[in-house]
């Protein structure tokens, strides 16, 4: 379903100044958290692994060089278009179509990748559920759903309410601020003699909404993680709330 206005995750994740921004994420750290996550669920090769909300497929295309099979799945065309250009230009056989994660996949598969705080962005809460019901209807019985999501007290804590960072020479202006059970990110800045304004929203989601929507739709939850080393998760420590579950 896309609404007749769009969101802002259907706008902001569309342009270039998206990736601009965030070119500089931390690759070797995304692989890490892959190698121990492989090594946690003890994949045969060639298994089948589905990456929802998958950007530009910096996982997918990880795993599909490692012999996975792999589809990415995304809601940004563009993002989509990027990935099917990377794996086609490393010869790997990863499938990427655009598609809403409110949705089942075409196919189920083994293991369901949500990764990088890629739910919650939705206006009416009630649709982080159809997500995960999708989710569930995505995996094959026995397989497993991976959710990484961002630890709301830890962001509050460590909130930078202003800030201002230059990239490729466009000066962004950053603000954000933590309220009503919402983390806001405004992000402005001129190109080329015309001004932008976007807005990054997701709703402050903690282990008890997950566990809560995750069981609701018959998941079982596995493991409940804090960090991408995998270390068990502690509410007063942990820097990301990873959870796995079981259909």
């Amino acid at each position: 379903m896309i609404e007749d206005n769009p969101a802002w995750y259907q706008t902001w994740f569309e342009t270039p100044y998206y990736h601009i921004l965030y070119q500089d994420r931390d690759i070797a750290e995304a692989t890490l958290f892959l190698q121990n996550l492989l090594a946690y669920l003890k994949l045969g090769q060639h298994q089948n692994i589905l990456d929802i909300a998958c950007g530009r497929g910096r996982h997918a295309i990880h795993l599909a060089e490692q012999g996975f099979s792999v589809t990415g799945i995304d809601l940004s065309p563009n993002s989509i278009s990027f990935a099917q250009e990377e794996a086609k230009t490393k010869g790997l056989a990863a499938e990427f179509y655009v598609h809403d994660m409110r949705k089942p996949a075409h196919r189920q598969a083994a293991v369901v990748l949500n990764l990088f705080t890629s739910i919650g962005y939705f206006e009416d809460k009630k649709e982080n559920l159809r997500a995960i019901q999708a989710f569930y209807e995505s995996t094959a019985a026995g397989g497993h759903v991976i959710i990484d999501f961002l630890h709301a007290p830890r962001v509050k804590q460590g909130l930078v309410a202003d800030e201002v960072v230059t990239k490729d020479g466009i000066q962004f202006t950053l603000k954000r601020s933590f309220k009503s059970g919402w983390i806001q990110k405004d992000i402005s800045f001129q190109h080329e003699g015309k001004s932008y304004a976007f807005q990054e929203r997701v709703a402050a989601l903690e282990l008890s909404n997950f566990k809560e929507m995750l069981e609701a739709v018959g998941f079982r939850i596995q493991d409940v993680f804090g960090d991408y080393n995998l270390s068990p998760f502690k509410a007063e420590t942990a820097e990301r709330l990873i959870l796995v579950a079981r259909k």
